[in-house]
């Protein structure tokens, strides 16, 4: 407020105060001078009352565009406001029927509507608020200006494309039917047609902005939907009258007549070759019928016994098949007798094979130990790839997806290491090399085994090269391994499994110091979860890889029955399922 404002309050306060005291001293005098006193006291009060009105709030009684704002602070009627206009609907008409044919608002046409600037512009005057009762009829008079107005042309064009297209036609929409709380109600159609683009869009960018807009008609030809209000009105008596007789389900040798409630909670309704049709919610209705009356009707299957001897099966006792409801087809029972097909659905059951129980045995031939590889990565969690190869003695070998390309996670370190101990060798290399973090050669071979220390290893792979190392792995025979894919370095059993095996018998590198040292320090890794887990006091050499849900084990194993290789490389797996794994294969190799 003004300091006019104040000065004139401060002195209308005083002689207000002055003139109450007067009237309470004389106030015993006569009646007539206590029916004064009173109403000076009241006209004081309303007049403090007045100018006491906080400035930020809308004066009682008072509308803007016809919304009743008295009483509102100015912060709530400009959100009022705006979103009043946001929502308001231009009703659009084609001249061709009666019919509305779609009613955009204005925030669909683009048409942005702010009321900020008029709402902070009301007033009440200080001068106002010395007239008695103004307050009262002051907010009747219109003070507010017009409402800020912007257009997007660009959301309108996408309102245009998205509902008339480029040909300015708009499809009709057939009436239907929805439920709620129990109660079906018609929701009426529309009727479609094609108009005139050039009339159309023009009327719309330039449509007059008001809280009640006014009628938008064009020229243009009506196509009426399929399904008509009387359709559907015929179609939601016919559904009512079945509704409150029951709906009945037959069940075994039972008829249940099931909660309506809960049928209305599952309805709804789809349009399908001009009609109107009743349908039933599957994600609602099909655990629903499951919970009822799913233990009604299941009948437990019987067990089918199954021996195997490698991969061939010497015996079969087949069990009984069992029975469950059929929740699908039970549903779909339900819908034909809401569409009036039936008078009495029927419970659908389906057929529950019985459990299958192997009883497996392996030979310790190539043939059993391929046999155990498959059957136990098949029952077991996760996916696999194995390969096994005697380095000795009878030379068996057994494989399971060997050939698969698996994320190597930190196997990857073996090649490293070996590309490594190949330039060594070469004398272009020496171990006393400084390699990452004040480490040499030495030290970091060693700790890229024994560690699986990732500093190292991106170090020596980096001064390598991602293509050198990937050639010098594929020389070996490891033919599926790559450092170069855009997804990771990939590899798989069989290429773990050469790699392993040319390093125990001596085909990789020419010097056996070099050999010891990849090997010592195999021996000297510290992740043990794995192979080694499944094989105590068994000496296991063996790099291990973990990232994700991959888990990798490949390993020399210095078994008393004679060494082997083990690969064992697997996704969403277990530490104690490749322990497993290692024991039982341990087992029939020494069968």
């Amino acid at each position: 407020m003004s300091e006019g404002y104040h000065k004139t309050y401060s002195k209308f306060k005083a002689h207000g105060e002055q003139f109450a005291k007067s009237v309470h001293y004389h106030a015993l005098s006569t009646p007539k001078k206590i029916a004064l006193s009173a109403g000076g006291a009241v006209l004081v009060a309303v007049l403090i009352f007045q100018f006491m009105f906080p400035t930020d709030t809308i004066l009682p009684f008072a509308k803007i565009d016809s919304v009743a704002v008295g009483g509102k602070q100015k912060q709530e009627v400009v959100k009022l406001l705006d979103r009043s206009y946001a929502e308001a609907k231009v009703p659009i008409y084609f001249s061709s029927d009666t019919k509305l044919k779609v009613a955009p608002s204005y925030a669909d046409l683009g048409v942005k509507v702010g009321n900020e600037q008029r709402v902070k512009a009301l007033d009440y005057p200080w001068y106002v608020r010395l007239v008695p009762s103004s307050i009262l009829w002051y907010g009747l008079i219109d003070q507010s200006g017009s409402p800020e107005i912007a257009r997007d042309s660009k959301k309108l064009d996408s309102y245009f494309a998205d509902h008339f297209g480029a040909n300015c036609t708009l499809e009709p929409v057939n009436a239907t039917i929805s439920v709620k709380d129990e109660k079906l109600t018609v929701e009426p159609s529309i009727s479609g047609g094609t108009c005139d683009y050039k009339e159309l869009h023009p009327k719309l960018e330039k449509v007059a902005v008001q809280l009640h807009p006014e009628k938008i008609i064009v020229k243009g030809t009506t196509k009426n939907p399929v399904i008509s209000d009387e359709m559907a009105e015929k179609e939601k008596k016919r559904l009512k009258e079945l509704l409150d007789q029951g709906v009945k389900l037959q069940v075994g040798d039972k008829t249940e007549q099931l909660n309506t409630k809960d049928v209305y909670t599952w309805l709804g309704y789809v349009a399908e070759e001009g009609k109107l049709l009743a349908s039933l919610d599957a994600q609602k209705a099909e655990p629903w019928l499951e919970e009822k009356f799913g233990k009604q009707l299941a009948i437990a299957p019987g067990t089918t016994k199954v021996v195997t001897r490698d991969f061939t099966e010497i015996s079969r006792v087949n069990g009984t098949s069992g029975q469950a409801i059929d929740t699908s087809a039970t549903r779909q029972a339900l819908e034909h007798q809401l569409r009036g097909k039936t008078d009495v659905s029927k419970a659908a059951t389906k057929t529950v094979a019985p459990k299958v129980q192997y009883e497996r045995s392996y030979s310790p031939t190539d043939e059993g130990l391929s046999a155990l590889l498959k059957n136990f990565a098949e029952s077991h969690s996760g996916s696999y790839g194995i390969s096994m190869v005697e380095l000795g003695g009878r030379g068996r070998r057994a494989d399971y997806n060997a050939t698969a390309q698996f994320t190597t996670a930190s196997t990857y370190k073996l090649f490293v290491v070996y590309s490594a101990m190949l330039r060594v060798e070469s004398g272009s290399w020496r171990l006393t090399d400084q390699i990452s973090g004040g480490r040499d050669l030495a030290k970091c071979i060693d700790d890229t085994i024994v560690q699986s220390d990732n500093a190292c290893a991106e170090a020596m792979l980096k001064k390598i090269g991602y293509s050198q190392v990937t050639n010098e792995a594929r020389a070996i025979g490891a033919t599926s391994t790559s450092f170069l894919g855009s997804n990771g370095i990939k590899s798989t059993a069989r290429d773990e499994a050469i790699f392993m095996g040319a390093l125990y018998s001596g085909q990789l590198l020419s010097q056996q110091s070099s050999r010891d040292r990849i090997i010592g320090a195999l021996k000297r890794n510290v992740y043990r979860k794995g192979i080694p887990a499944g094989l105590p006091g068994i000496a296991v050499a063996d790099k291990v890889g973990f990232l994700d849900g991959l888990l990798h084990d490949a390993s020399i194993v210095y078994s008393p029955s004679g060494a082997y290789v083990l690969v064992i490389l697997t996704d969403n797996s277990s530490w104690a399922n490749i322990a497993e794994l290692a024991k039982q294969i341990e087992a029939l190799r020494n069968a």
